[in-house]
């Protein structure tokens, strides 16, 4: 099968879309598919283009057997929603280009949204190459943005939500990464018999215990510590102040500290309340090659999985839970639906009520004064994921339900 797949974020890009699908196109290769992927020139979320791109429109690659192309995109931090919009709007345009006149015609397209306007950009590739559009939400826009406050122009909510639904009506097959957003879906009218459910996976020879008391202890001087650590984007959606209200309750334990890793539009507003606080507790790391992510999360005691309060959290799946438990590390979980849900299945870690600075210091003194316990749920969560969570499992999965789409496809 030819697939290509139209995404905005892609390595050495971080982040669960970029991971999921360079992921996916690397198994699926393996397997002998000719997988080519149209995405931007890497700048998120520092909004820097790396030299070897800048004066280019295009640029092909070749990676784990897949083709990888690239095209200009107006480049800007994460930080200012009207600038990111513009990046999603540029990309769109240049993928349309390089997914028209540059790519081979596939048999299906995968569009993987968010952000936005890579929905719309997959159906309008499908329709110039007249071969089935299968649209990816990851993210179900643009409710989160309404509901995280970044969109409050009725007319302009009127008019995504307006292009949301044409593409579901028009789509051949809809992927969720979440069952719970299968779900929503479905509820809102649209044919439950083009809609399935792929949710993130972990690659188990990357995400594996190593040693606690290794490389990235000794690095940063953590020895001795008991690190509580968040590793992922430092955005809206995840409520991160709350962690450092956590991190002040608990100032006056020299034993514990607390590690964020990672970048995003929260992270000057964390920096700036440390330094009011006069916080020593609490370290800010950079973003950190992936291949290095498992020995960081070797580095911690227990790992820190935020979510904000609000209805349409509570069908989400931060995919870092399963990096975590697949590491053998316990969580914390700060969420509500259908995390909340896997988390108790799975008995790897503890749950607290998202927001609440009184949960997560009980949580983590808890886990402090029990390493037996920390132990033994960090066991129980690499046994639940090698046996439900392999991104194997879910990219055979998924080529099962691309044979299906394609035979019969439904637009």
């Amino acid at each position: 099968m030819k697939i290509l797949i139209l995404s905005q974020y892609f390595p050495p890009e971080f982040g669960a879309c970029a991971a999921r699908n360079s992921e996916h196109a690397a198994l699926w290769a393996q397997a002998g598919h000719d997988v080519e992927v149209c995405t931007g020139f890497p700048n998120y979320p520092s909004g820097i283009i790396p030299e070897i791109y800048r004066g280019r429109l295009f640029a092909q690659e070749r990676h784990d057997g897949y083709v990888v192309n690239r095209s200009w995109i107006y480049a800007t931090p994460n930080r200012q929603v009207w600038k990111r919009s513009l990046a999603s709007v540029s990309f769109m345009v240049s993928a349309f280009v390089c997914g028209v006149f540059k790519c081979k015609r596939p048999d299906v397209i995968i569009g993987s949204s968010g952000p936005f306007f890579v929905g719309p950009l997959g159906y309008l590739v499908g329709r110039i190459r007249r071969v089935p559009f299968v649209f990816e939400v990851r993210d179900i826009l643009p409710q989160q943005a309404i509901d995280v406050g970044m969109i409050k122009n009725q007319f302009l909510i009127k008019a995504l939500q307006a292009v949301e639904e044409f593409l579901y009506r028009r789509a051949c097959g809809i992927i969720t990464v979440a069952e719970a957003s299968r779900r929503s879906i479905i509820d809102r009218g649209f044919d439950d018999k083009k809609l399935f459910t792929i949710e993130n996976g972990i690659r188990e020879n990357v995400f594996k215990p190593c040693e606690r008391e290794g490389e990235i202890r000794e690095e940063y001087g953590w020895q001795g510590k008991f690190v509580a650590m968040y590793i992922g984007a430092h955005g809206v959606s995840q409520g991160l102040l709350t962690l450092v209200d956590v991190a002040e309750r608990l100032r006056d334990r020299q034993d514990i500290q607390f590690v964020f890793v990672g970048d995003g539009a929260d992270k000057p507003g964390m920096l700036d309340r440390v330094r009011e606080r006069s916080l020593t507790n609490v370290d800010f790391l950079p973003l950190q090659d992936r291949q290095r992510i498992p020995l960081f999360y070797a580095a911690s005691d227990v790992c820190l999985v935020p979510l904000r309060k609000g209805n349409y959290f509570r069908i989400n799946i931060p995919s870092k839970i399963f990096e975590i438990m697949a590491c053998g590390r316990p969580i914390i979980l700060g969420a509500e639906g259908q995390a909340l849900d896997i988390m108790e299945v799975s008995g790897g870690g503890l749950s607290v009520e998202p927001e609440n600075v009184n949960a997560y210091v009980d949580a983590i003194l808890r886990l402090r004064s029990d390493p037996d316990l920390a132990q033994s749920l960090g066991q129980k969560g690499r046994e639940f994921v090698l046996q439900h969570f392999t991104r194997l499992q879910k990219a055979t999965r998924y080529i099962e339900i691309l044979r299906q789409l394609v035979r019969s496809p439904s637009a």
